[in-house]
């Protein structure tokens, strides 16, 4: 025992004089504090080692390691550590010298997005400390992972560094030194590396923020309960991408989760609510039925999925556990995105096709994210962005939105253009039935007004017919008799008669055409100038439309004519009258002329009634009335037919 005592410092001084010496022998291997300017990367002067987490040993082991410097270069300078080593107590060993005459302060960051750093000095300079393995630097309140380092003049010493990384596949292994005075600007300066991938980032996060109002406003307006999930999904979306950009460079607590953990989960969710949103948007239930149970089944593995890696992220350190269950729940994400676009295609459904573009949209730049993560893929050498992870995935993002709105619109017009449609069939289903009503009105009219018409033949016309005949018996056996009361019966009786036929024909449906009306005018004209000194003939046109009129048009213009007739029986003076009736221009016309003493401005008021009632019944059906003078009188009635 005795003997082991002397035997370690004995030990520690020929390894510190060895790897001061070794060091030494080159003028990159012992790094010079006072050369440095702002900031410098020592990977190539430090030499590493690496132990399981479950092998912790004593601090002052640490330097009895066996420590390489090609694991270092191996990942120098823009790689992330493999993954045996994310999940291995780390440790770092690198040589300082203080070449200047004043006290020098530096800041030493391990790598990025590490943690449980513990900064370790070994120096035979100082003879209080000789032999011994001191812990020493202090953490920067600004940035949690620097370690401050505090140099004598003329000071050499090796220092040794043990670390963990952050369980993220981000990470890059790049050990630097910064000035006190410059770690503000040096975060500021790496950030600023990302400063075109920010700008991206901000603007598609801005793009998602609109989608996520314009989803509510849709919502609140329709109650279309997809775009709920529409919004949670960019919501989630919008914070992912956020959060990538805004703590780049952090090295807080909540950063660390969020690379670890949290960001997964979002995406996650957000994969989770968008096929719900699928569902619901495509109404899948009623039009797809196959599709609608395919990605109801997904939902369930993914929970589990999901529940399982978060129980992995808890429970254990290995963070090639994590890797490859993360690895496992994209594939599976990406098996769901192939099903869908593969049964697009099969549809050829067009609102289909348009999510499943934008699908094949993410899929495909999310490959080259991935790979640009695990193979370190590069595209340019003078335009950074395009070497970015995050770039390819919001790119993705950016062209599925673009073609979801694409569908959106699509699916808008196409429910405008079946609402439009099924408008105008409720109108002419509407029009159907009101006409249909107005027919079983007008056939219930029509059926009143034959059965009226027949009532008043056979009931009213037997009796006037009873009348005339009496009242003609009385006048042949009273023949030296005069009765001018008798006389007077017998004329009101044949008038009545005759007005009686005249209703009866009005009212009969069967009469509602143009040839009933043209036929009825024509005998009636004969028959009233037969056995009377005017010449009456009338001319028919040679072809009679076959158009109906109804009841009441044909009334009022008859009594129209039969008053023209019997003015011109009693005041015409003449001994011929032409009737000519014509259709022209799809309007019947009748026109009336005689050789008479024609009609002046001191007769008219003789039968200026008779003119106004003819202008009167003409217009109460839309017809027109005119009287003019031309060798006699000729009167012009006018009706649309």
């Amino acid at each position: 025992m005795r003997n082991n005592h002397y035997l370690k410092p004995f030990l520690l001084i020929i390894l510190l004089v060895s790897t001061l010496r070794g060091m030494g022998q080159s003028d990159s291997a012992v790094v010079n504090v006072a050369r440095i300017r702002l900031d410098s990367s020592i990977g190539k002067s430090c030499w590493f080692a690496s132990l399981p987490k479950g092998e912790k040993i004593a601090d002052s082991a640490i330097p009895y390691l066996v420590f390489r410097p090609d694991i270092v270069k191996r990942f120098y300078p823009q790689y992330p550590p493999s993954a045996e080593l994310m999940e291995k107590d780390n440790y770092l060993r690198f040589a300082l010298y203080n070449g200047s005459d004043t006290i020098k302060k530096i800041f030493f960051l391990p790598a990025f997005y590490c943690r449980d750093i513990s900064l370790f000095k070994f120096s035979a300079e100082d003879p209080a400390g000789q032999f011994q393995l001191k812990p020493t630097g202090e953490e920067c309140p600004r940035f949690p992972g620097c370690q401050l380092i505090v140099l004598q003049p003329r000071e050499r010493a090796v220092y040794y560094c043990r670390f963990n990384f952050v369980r993220t596949n981000i990470n890059i292994f790049t050990p630097y030194l910064v000035e006190t005075d410059y770690l503000d600007e040096w975060i500021t300066r790496k950030r600023d590396l990302d400063y075109s991938l920010d700008i991206v980032t901000y603007v598609a996060s801005g793009v998602m923020l609109m989608m996520i109002f314009y989803s509510l406003a849709v919502y609140i307006q329709n109650r279309n309960k997809e775009f709920i999930y529409y919004a949670i999904y960019t919501l989630c979306t919008a914070c992912l991408l956020f959060g990538k950009s805004y703590m780049n460079m952090s090295a807080s607590w909540f950063h660390y989760f969020y690379e670890e953990y949290l960001d997964f989960m979002i995406m996650i969710a957000s994969v989770f609510t968008y096929l719900i949103f699928v569902r619901k948007f495509l109404s899948t239930e009623e039009n797809h039925p196959w599709l609608d149970k395919f990605l109801k089944v997904t939902l369930w593995p993914l929970a589990i999925l999901a529940a399982i890696f978060t129980i992995l992220y808890f429970t254990t350190s290995k963070y090639v556990v994590l890797n490859n269950m993360e690895f496992v729940i994209k594939i599976f994400f990406l098996l769901i995105a192939i099903m869908f676009i593969v049964y697009s295609i099969k549809r050829k459904d067009t609102l289909l096709n348009y999510l499943a573009g934008g699908s094949f949209a993410l899929i495909f730049f999310a490959i080259i994210s991935q790979g640009i993560i695990m193979f370190g893929w590069n595209f340019s050498k003078s335009i950074l962005l395009l070497n970015r992870a995050l770039f390819y995935y919001e790119l993705g993002l950016v062209i599925e939105l673009i073609l979801f709105l694409s569908g959106l619109a699509y699916k808008n017009r196409r429910d405008i253009i079946e609402r439009v449609k099924e408008r105008e069939r409720l109108k002419l289903d509407n029009e159907r039935k009101e006409f249909e009503k107005q027919m079983a009105v007008v056939t219930a009219t029509q059926h009143e007004r034959d059965r009226i018409s027949a009532d008043m033949h056979d009931e009213l016309g037997s009796g006037v017919t009873a009348i005339r005949l009496m009242s003609e018996i009385l006048k042949s056996r009273m023949k030296g008799q005069s009765f001018p009361e008798l006389e007077k019966i017998s004329n009101s009786a044949n008038d009545l008669l005759g007005k009686m036929n005249t209703i009866i024909w009005t009212m009969k449906s069967s009469n509602d055409t143009v040839e009933s009306l043209v036929a009825y005018i024509r005998a009636h004209a004969i028959e009233y100038f037969d056995s009377t000194p005017i010449d009456c003939s009338v001319k028919l046109p040679v072809v009679i439309p076959q158009a109906e009129i109804s009841g009441e048009k044909r009334r009022n213009i008859f009594l129209s004519i039969k008053e023209a007739l019997n003015n011109a029986m009693k005041h015409s003076q003449a001994s011929q009258l032409r009737i000519e009736i014509t259709t022209r221009d799809n309007r019947l016309v009748v026109k009336i002329a005689d050789n008479g003493v024609g009609i002046d401005t001191e007769k008219l008021r003789r039968f200026g009634n008779g003119l106004s009632n003819m202008k009167r019944r003409m217009e109460l059906i839309g017809g027109s009335f005119q009287v003019q003078n031309c060798k006699g009188a000729v009167l012009v009635f006018e009706l649309p037919l």
